[in-house]
């Protein structure tokens, strides 16, 4: 009797081992109400690997479509509009200052674009003949304090796979070049430095970011380039949509993508979910309707 007792003493110490290694293998979850039946049971139903959301990991759809309406819950709350940045120096008087235009010319300038209510003050002063293209981008240099790209513009196809085309559209920064040893991606703009949009790219991506100014013409031609280079996972959803229906939306293309790691920033009306599976990346880019109307025309 004494060796019975032994034996199943030693086969349960045996079992319980075995159990505890067999547990370590489930994933980990990162959502507060998942317990390890849970786990167990949702990953012979669904799944055999588990996801990551803002490099927390999840086992199963369930939680991971809870997570992922928390986190766009958090992302649209704590976005902020983008807003006008207000220069010690406003482009007209600048141009005065360099001798580059004179006083009635940036009178009459100001005097048409209040009447239209429409474009920045340079296009119209390129309009009406009073500057150079060449001119107004490098006062734009002046204005933002950064350099100016005079050379052609030939952005490599691996830097602008990184953002969604709709979102280089909008906000009209141009993606130029990566280096993945310093993780420093160097971007163009053509209106101004859009720090909210850089500032979401560098969450996004993980990444440092460099910019500099190119002229509207040059920025035109970048974006009809790209255009016809996106690749097939960029994906663009019209028409806002609660953190809700957002997050099943994403767990959606999750779950038919294969997706490993998830990313979602926010900003001026656009979230931006990026989705990566091995090499394989795609983008899921929600706008708001009113967040691509053309902006207001300001004074400088």
């Amino acid at each position: 009797m004494e060796n019975e007792a032994v034996l199943a003493t030693r086969r349960g110490a045996r079992w319980v081992h075995v159990r505890d290694l067999w547990m370590r293998t489930l994933p980990y979850c990162g959502e507060p109400g998942c317990t390890v039946t849970r786990r167990l049971w949702r990953r012979v139903r669904w799944w055999n690997a588990s996801i990551r959301l803002q490099g927390t990991r999840y086992c199963a759809p369930q939680c991971f479509e809870n997570a992922m309406c928390q986190c766009l819950g958090r992302i649209l709350t704590a976005a902020v509009p983008a807003m006008a940045v207000r220069h010690r120096i406003p482009l007209g008087l600048l141009l005065l200052s360099r001798g580059q235009l004179t006083n009635p010319q940036l009178r009459s300038a100001l005097e048409a674009q209040k009447q239209s209510g429409r474009h920045r003050l340079g296009e119209w002063l390129e309009r009406m003949g009073y500057a150079t293209e060449q001119q107004i981008t490098a006062a734009l240099g002046a204005q933002w304090a950064c350099p100016v790209l005079t050379s052609a513009v030939n952005p490599e196809l691996r830097a602008l796979r990184l953002l969604p085309f709709r979102w280089i559209e909008t906000f009209r920064m141009l993606p130029l070049q990566f280096v993945p040893a310093t993780r420093m991606l160097y971007l163009a703009f053509s209106d101004g430095i859009d720090y909210p949009a850089l500032y979401a790219v560098e969450q996004m991506l993980d990444c440092r970011t460099e910019a500099c100014l190119i002229s509207g013409r040059a920025m035109d031609r970048a974006l009809d380039c790209c255009s016809r280079q996106r690749g097939p996972g960029d994906l663009l959803f019209e028409g806002w949509r609660d953190a809700g229906e957002m997050a099943r939306i994403t767990c959606g293309y999750v779950l038919k993508l294969g997706a490993e790691e998830v990313r979602a920033v926010a900003c001026a009306g656009h979230v931006w979910v990026r989705l990566c599976s091995g090499r394989d990346v795609a983008h899921l880019l929600f706008r708001r309707a009113a967040a691509f109307a053309e902006p207001a025309a300001s004074g400088f």
